[in-house]
């Protein structure tokens, strides 16, 4: 059986799929930030996540859904950002279960620090080749591979066989 079913879009599928193996062979890489502190990809992740969010009241389940990170991954990435000053841990005062996480003062510097250099280093060619691209067309692909991540966590949660979604 052949691939022709992906008509146009195997080049695409084709680097969706490195780049899904790249992330997994690199998702545990340990990254230096200074003598005393060093953070996962995951790590960083929910770190870059909760700044980007910080005005938000997102719950920490919230937060872990969004992101892909099984909840009992979530809670221990959060504790070791919290034990590292980077993250603060607060609740509402509706609902005490409900956690909403918040960057720290130091976490922010750190944050500045790091982005400022690592950032434009990882992210600079990515982002040029991407400058022609029209804010629709990236909102359309980036709405694509979200739907496509939805289908992938579901399939993935049921062992269910994939079935077509149709677009609404």
């Amino acid at each position: 059986m052949g691939t022709e079913w992906m008509g146009r879009y195997r080049p695409l599928v084709a680097a969706l799929v490195k780049h899904t193996n790249v992330v997994q062979r690199t998702a545990g890489r340990t990254v230096r930030l200074s003598d005393e502190l060093s953070l996962t990809t995951q790590e960083w992740q929910v770190f870059e996540y909760i700044l980007e969010h910080q005005d938000d009241d997102s719950c920490m389940n919230h937060i872990s859904e969004r992101l892909g990170i099984p909840q009992s991954t979530f809670s221990k990435i959060t504790k070791y950002l919290c034990e590292q000053g980077l993250v603060d841990k607060y609740q509402t005062e509706t609902n005490r279960k409900n956690i909403i996480l918040r960057p720290s003062p130091d976490g922010v510097d750190l944050y500045r620090q790091q982005t400022s250099t690592v950032g434009l280093a990882m992210f600079g060619d990515f982002f040029r080749d991407l400058e022609g691209v029209s804010d629709e067309q990236l909102a359309a692909f980036t709405a694509a591979l979200e739907r496509l991540n939805a289908s992938l966590a579901q399939n993935g949660r049921t062992g269910e066989k994939p079935r077509l979604i149709k677009k609404t």
